[in-house]
């Protein structure tokens, strides 16, 4: 199959001030990549690709994916669900690490 365009999507902004509300985080390495719509040709197929929220510390870093349509975040594995809390807890951990 051949991939006719690759669009890439903004990044949510209700996402990212969701993310900069919590305490201390811009202390943290913090990078935002969006995601992607491929269409595939000849085909009524494609794939969104998520966007990507990589917080780290200079050892340790956790990956967060989440969708335009959707204001939840998810481990990296689409496995579950991380809540603000949680989210929070993890970046208390990743600035003591530091």
């Amino acid at each position: 199959m051949r991939i006719v365009s690759i669009e890439i999507l903004e990044f949510p902004l209700c996402i990212k001030s969701k993310i900069l509300r919590i305490k201390n985080i811009t202390k943290l390495n913090i990078e935002y990549i969006a995601g992607k719509n491929i269409v595939f040709n000849n085909s009524n197929l494609g794939l969104k690709e998520p966007h990507k929220i990589i917080i780290s510390n200079n050892t340790q870093g956790i990956v967060l994916l989440c969708y335009d349509d959707d204001t939840n975040l998810y481990d990296e594995n689409l496995s579950r669900t991380i809540t603000i809390t949680e989210l929070t807890n993890i970046v208390e951990y990743l600035l003591k690490e530091n």
